[in-house]
């Protein structure tokens, strides 16, 4: 069986065995029953606890070798010890794959790695594929399946989520929720024993519900194997790796187990196959949401509408630091603009259309601008000035990105100002339109959609390379 068939066991589940579950509040087991109970998992699921006939309304058995049904997934949240034992029954009972919640292992050094090992031999001789060990376990909003023992469900969406920090993992949960940015996946992969990154790339590669693929990386154990996932995936991904110096590094080994490695290895590794890397959370969620609702850009060009000269002056500057260009304009784009600015400003590119802009200056501009063949991305500035309405403004981005789909370039927005303005810019959240509150970040999320564009030009040159080659 190929990568996709041997996980689906393990993230679409029709029966589900809970090793370890407690009628304890303070015990993981109970955590990790009741958020599939609450959520609604339609499958089959078995408590298993030698010590309670019943838990949760369920009837508990004391093995998995105790239930007569198939299995297709054992979640394990005993303590470390007792996982060979755990992972030795799931063998004999012929479970498909297996989720180790248990820390303990290749994380606290060398008796650690030999008890992993060991847990790694039997799993492999029962043709069993396991996630962790220690790790929070999986959230699935498409599913709704929370196979994790901490409450809390992502917003739905088309962003899938890897993490190696299962902490992290839940506080990137949050900030996504906060932000309004659904996920469509969210896996903890904690030591990776065995299912890694390159894996899971694979998987959600082929995954209907992920547009794009969000990772937080500590160490990766395979270097080609993950450049091969990454390579021939046709989903844009983005990566955080952590690490970067020798206390990151440090701190990693003795986190999750990683050897970080050298970070200008990654950083050539990562450009090789296009990965897009991020350097903090709010990066993360910036590149992928991008990515995820905007097209890719086809060239470098950049046009910016601000209604504060400054803004705009602050955004041009971070467009050229990054590579991009904000061109100058067509004499056509120029004369089609005039009509709809005042007469203290100057039709060029970037475009101040003055603190006193309103619905039509921002639409009508935008939409004169985005027809320029010399622009192939717009971001459009709002300063909260105190005389601007910044509804307007939010209404103006949403009106372009709906009539100028077709168009094929990505619409950025950015504001500036203070929790008045925050309030208005949720609804360009909501509706997956990525908004930014500084120009710097604003123009990232161009630069990220403009070598998105570069990496789908180089697919499509290999595709046209191996189509003559073999006619």
């Amino acid at each position: 069986m190929g990568t996709v068939e041997d996980l689906r066991p393990i993230f679409s589940p029709k029966s589900i065995a809970v090793i370890g579950a407690s009628r304890s509040p303070m015990k993981i087991g109970y955590e990790i029953l009741q958020n599939i109970l609450v959520h609604g998992y339609k499958g089959k699921v078995y408590p298993i606890n030698p010590e309670s006939p019943e838990i949760m309304g369920l009837r508990a058995l004391p093995s998995v070798l105790a239930v007569k049904e198939d299995i297709d997934l054992a979640i394990i949240a005993v303590p470390a010890e007792f996982v060979p034992k755990v992972m030795s029954e799931c063998a004999r009972k012929k479970v498909k794959g297996a989720v180790v919640i248990s820390a303990g292992f290749g994380e606290t050094g060398e008796k650690g790695k030999a008890l992993e090992k060991e847990v790694l031999d039997i799993a492999r001789a029962g043709g069993i594929r396991l996630v962790g060990p220690n790790t929070l376990g999986y959230k699935d909003p498409v599913d709704n399946l929370d196979a994790a023992f901490v409450f809390g469900m992502p917003k739905r969406g088309e962003i899938a989520l890897i993490s190696q920090s299962g902490a992290l993992c839940v506080g990137m949960v949050y900030y996504a929720n906060g932000e309004h940015i659904g996920l469509s996946r969210v896996i903890s992969v904690g030591n990776k024993a065995d299912v890694d990154d390159a894996d899971l790339i694979d998987y959600l590669d082929q995954d209907s519900a992920t547009k794009v693929i969000a990772m937080y990386i500590e160490g990766i154990k395979d270097g080609k194997k993950f450049l091969d996932a990454a390579r021939r995936c046709r989903k844009p991904v983005v990566a955080i790796k952590a690490g970067r110096t020798a206390a990151g590094s440090a701190a990693a080994s003795t986190h999750t187990g990683s050897l970080s490695g050298s970070d200008a290895v990654y950083d050539s590794a990562f450009k090789q196959v296009h990965i897009q890397r991020a350097y903090d959370v709010g990066e993360l969620f910036d590149f992928a949401r991008a990515l995820a609702y905007q097209p890719p850009a086809n060239s470098n060009k950049v046009g910016i509408i601000s209604n504060g000269g400054g803004a705009g002056i602050m955004t041009a500057d971070w467009c050229e630091s990054l590579g991009l260009k904000v061109t100058n304009l067509s004499k056509k784009t120029a004369d089609a603009l005039r009509p709809h600015l005042p007469g203290i400003t100057t039709a060029r590119n970037p475009l101040d259309v003055t603190g006193d802009a309103r619905f039509h200056r921002y639409h009508a501009t935008g939409s004169i601008m985005l027809s320029d063949p010399n622009v192939d991305s717009l971001i459009m500035v709002c300063v909260h000035a105190g005389i601007a309405r910044p509804r307007e403004f939010v209404g103006a981005v949403i009106k372009l990105v709906e009539e100028k789909r077709n168009l094929n370039k990505p619409i950025v927005a950015c504001w500036v100002g203070g929790p008045e303005i925050d309030e208005v810019v949720q609804e360009l959240r909501e509706k997956n339109i990525p908004v930014y509150p500084s120009a710097m970040r604003a123009a990232k999320a161009v630069r990220c959609l403009y070598d998105e564009g570069r990496r789908l030009e180089a697919i499509g040159k290999k595709k046209q390379a191996k189509a003559n080659s073999s006619s």
